[in-house]
């Protein structure tokens, strides 16, 4: 029996994927058998991905020129695809992208009928796992189920896994909740005789928002005129066709978008996306999604988008300090830290909790039984247990949640059409740079953990 060592060098790659026979020395081929060729193999640790035709090649004949030869192939993991919903009810001007970069129309909300179908959930696709040639697995990244609830005048079908609706109204789709609300509209001005408004649907108002009124709704906002130093909040949209002149004290939030023709010393923060038609100035601007000030500039203040920011001009000639931040939803963040320093907390006491309750139940075995009083601290034992247990779930839930909302630098993008002008922050998670000079139709990324500057 030929020892194959000496006949063949085998060649592991690095990445532990490919596997190649070199050849050292001549050979009888008949001498050499599968088995052995295998078992050779084996030796080296290669026990996965032979190629069946590789090795039929060297046992059927020497041919030098075959060498070296690719004798094993490693599998690439293969990830899952992420759940998603689709919206199979006519709504295609509320989802459009297109849409909601338009500032010619006002935003449509869109209606639904009693009974109809609104969306779809479709469930994620599970990865494949992988192998290198010695066997050892690559795991495949899982694909996240899509979350979203079943909100008012809506039910969930588990069955055909769709959202339909109880009534005829308003479709809104605020965060991960699906709502079908009905409508307030006010045809004038807030004031001292409409008070502030308050409601459980969905707000039209066809005037002014002056300073100090409220406007707080479950479904969406429309705003036909001005907001001065007042406070909105919507738990779907906010469209304002005018702007917000907030003297540092106006406020918008959203759920979902929020699309506006200007913002001056104002706070917006939305869970969706921000559409400016003309400026942001000395404000403090945060979505979840994108900011698109297309048509003017972003001066001063902060300015804070999850996947990208897209402006004319960045900053102004003044070198007024302004700061993006892209990529990157910083309470998000500290969010989930709090959440997670909750879950050990929890899972620590659970360990205790399960150690004594096993203490308990042995002594009940083998040491003939409990006092009353130990039969009494069990059951608080189990008691216990099962409620901790309940707010573990509970928070693996919202961290779980939280993954879909924290933003991503390494896809993040700041577009900018015009000019960044110096004493711009630019901020990508734990990467910061600050511009010194100006750069003309830019787009801003992260790449091999570096801020990169470069030409649209």
């Amino acid at each position: 029996m030929p020892d194959l060592g000496e006949i063949f060098e085998l060649l592991i790659a690095e990445d532990l994927m490919r596997a190649s026979l070199q050849l050292r020395d001549e050979y009888d081929a008949d001498a050499i058998t599968k088995e052995q060729l295998l078992t050779f193999l084996k030796n080296e640790k290669v026990n996965f991905g032979i190629d069946e035709e590789a090795v039929q090649k060297v046992i059927s004949s020497y041919e030098p020129l075959n060498f070296p030869m690719t004798i094993a192939l490693g599998k690439e993991a293969v990830n899952g695809i992420d759940g998603k919903i689709d919206f199979v009810s006519d709504q295609d001007d509320y989802f459009s992208v297109e849409e909601r970069r338009s500032f010619r129309d006002v935003k449509k909300i869109p209606s639904v009928a009693e009974g109809e179908k609104i969306a779809v959930i479709i469930d994620p696709v599970e990865g494949e796992e992988g192998h290198t040639v010695t066997g050892k697995p690559l795991p495949a990244k899982k694909g996240k189920a899509v979350r979203y609830k079943a909100g008012k005048n809506v039910h969930y079908d588990e069955e055909d896994q769709s959202f339909y609706s109880e009534a005829i109204g308003k479709l809104s789709v605020g965060g991960s909740k699906i709502n079908v609300y009905d409508t307030y509209e006010l045809s004038e001005d807030l004031s001292m005789k409409t008070g502030n408004v308050h409601f459980s649907g969905s707000v039209i108002i066809r005037g002014n928002v002056p300073a100090g009124y409220q406007v707080i709704a479950d479904g969406d906002v429309q705003i036909y005129g001005l907001v001065e130093a007042g406070h909105i909040q919507a738990g779907g949209s906010v469209v304002i066709s005018e702007g917000i002149a907030g003297l540092k004290k106006g406020s918008i939030e959203a759920a979902g978008d929020i699309t506006i023709g200007y913002v001056n010393q104002a706070k917006l923060e939305a869970g969706g996306s921000i559409h400016v038609k003309n400026s942001i100035m000395h404000s403090e601007c945060t979505a979840k999604e994108h900011v698109y000030c297309l048509s003017g500039n972003i001066i001063g203040g902060v300015c804070s988008g999850g996947i990208t920011i897209e402006a004319k001009d960045i900053g102004n000639k003044m070198d007024t300090r302004t700061e993006v931040a892209i990529g990157i939803d910083s309470k998000a963040y500290q969010l989930e830290g709090k959440l997670i320093q909750a879950r050990e907390s929890l899972e620590a006491e659970i360990t205790k909790l399960s150690k004594l309750g096993q203490a308990l139940e042995m002594k009940a075995k083998v040491g003939g039984g409990l006092s009353s009083k130990e039969r009494v601290f069990l059951l608080k034992q189990k008691n216990t247990m099962q409620v901790t247990e309940g707010k573990l779930e509970k928070i693996n839930e919202q961290i779980e949640g939280l993954h879909v909302q924290l933003g991503d630098e390494n896809r993040a993008r700041l577009i900018a059409k015009g000019t960044i002008y110096p004493n711009v922050d630019l901020c990508f998670g734990k990467y910061q740079q600050t511009t010194n000079k100006e750069y003309k139709f830019t787009q801003v990324y992260i790449q091999d953990g570096e801020i990169k500057i470069t030409p649209l």
